[in-house]
């Protein structure tokens, strides 16, 4: 194994990553989840995966550790490392590796031929003795075959397992796989992938490297199985400002990805109350998935008309919707600021006023939501209306704080 320090409980890691290394303002003594020697045992964990990656600084209160990396120097994501580890006894890791050696030759046994050749060609050559019964190797067996590493043949009344034939050329895919495992949701399959065929010529250079949402991977596989299946999924997640684990049932519909912010949400419907609800992956603790929904194409249905109003992720139950309109200006040979409207209008709607005017209208949810995009607009805004007086007034501060930065107002 590449580390010693290896995991039985994922969502430690992931915890512990979030919580204090990611934002890096916790120290030892601070962090009241779990004892003093669990913050310890999980540290020196993360340090052994991400070793010089991780940092700290001292402070009045004290020792702040953090990851100290940048995405765009770094092609490949180190957290995948994690991924790579697992807990086993020793009794395990044998019976893993004779498993192999025996069935690479590439020829089918069954379960006594199996266990006759463990015992005859293998066991004995141990100082210590070691045995394994037909159970034990039937389980394994089992979730090799679940795993897809192994398949079960029929030869004549008896079962034989015999080995997955690989007759993928992977070679031939080489550059997908190296963007897919940087850029996926899932891009720690490419990461296995990877390992198997090893790195070639490096040819990436990340702008944006959201390289946290790697140890979202096991939710979102859940959530992924849940919208292909269309089953229920029964969740348990925390808010943002209660530390208290909520757990509900509902009905996966889509998974929103930003590319600007690197956030992923849960865009579903809560199967008690019936109402759209978006949930941030990185919230969500443990996904299990569960029955069917025998009327999933009307909620994906209704999702459409839900998604035509929404700006980011929010999706509030009430159909209310607050409505916003702004006067852009568009000087001549402007053409390109036209396009800019067109490309990135989402929900909204673009209507030409005069030769130098175009108004962006659009009903929302939430439209607080589109307060960054407007501040890209600031200088050519003729006029602005918004039912949210929130809104209003967090650009009335902007604003301002925009004139007193160049001395335009005291």
């Amino acid at each position: 194994m590449a580390f010693s320090e290896l995991i039985k409980n994922f969502h430690n890691i992931r915890s512990y990553m979030r919580d204090f290394y990611i934002y890096g303002f916790k120290t030892r003594e601070e962090y009241d989840k779990k004892s003093a020697r669990s913050y310890d045992n999980e540290r020196r964990r993360i340090q052994s995966y991400l070793g010089d990656l991780v940092s700290f600084r001292q402070t009045a209160s004290g020792k702040n550790m953090f990851i100290s990396l940048d995405g765009r120097n770094e092609p490949h994501n180190p957290l995948y490392a994690a991924f790579k580890s697992k807990s086993f006894t020793n009794k395990d890791i044998t019976l893993h590796f004779i498993i192999m050696d025996i069935l690479a030759d590439g020829d089918p046994y069954t379960m006594k031929e199996l266990l006759e050749i463990i015992d005859t060609e293998y066991l004995s050559e141990f100082d210590n003795t070691m045995s394994f019964d037909e159970s034990t190797l039937r389980k394994k067996l089992k979730e090799y075959e679940e795993l897809g590493i192994v398949i079960k043949e029929k030869r004549g009344k008896n079962v034989a397992y015999n080995i997955v034939k690989d007759t993928v050329d992977l070679e031939k895919y080489r550059d997908a796989i190296r963007f897919f495992t940087e850029e996926n949701i899932l891009g720690v399959v490419g990461s296995y992938i990877e390992d198997k065929i090893g790195l070639g010529e490096e040819f990436l250079i990340f702008k944006n490297h959201y390289i946290m949402n790697a140890y979202d991977s096991e939710v979102i596989e859940g959530i992924l199985r849940g919208i292909h299946e269309k089953r229920i999924i029964k969740i348990k997640n925390f808010g943002r400002k209660s530390k208290q684990e909520i757990e509900s049932n509902v009905i996966p519909i889509k998974l929103y990805v930003s590319t600007q912010g690197g956030r992923n949400y849960l865009m579903c419907y809560d199967v008690k109350n019936g109402k759209p609800v978006s949930i941030r992956i990185d919230y969500i603790e443990k996904v299990e998935v569960k029955e069917l929904v025998e009327d999933y194409e009307k909620y994906s249905k209704n999702f459409k008309d839900v998604a035509s109003h929404m700006w980011g992720a929010s999706c509030k139950g009430t159909r209310v919707y607050e409505h916003i309109e702004m006067d852009i200006f568009v000087g001549a040979n402007e053409d390109f600021i036209v396009r800019r409207l067109e490309r990135e209008h989402r929900c909204g709607r673009i209507t030409k006023i005069d030769d130098e005017t175009y108004r962006f209208s659009a009903d929302v949810f939430d439209a607080y939501e589109l307060v960054p995009w407007i501040r890209t607009y600031f200088g050519r805004i003729k006029s602005l209306k918004c039912d949210n007086e929130k809104v209003m007034n967090q650009l009335k501060f902007d604003v301002v704080a925009v004139a007193k930065q160049y001395g335009e107002i005291e």
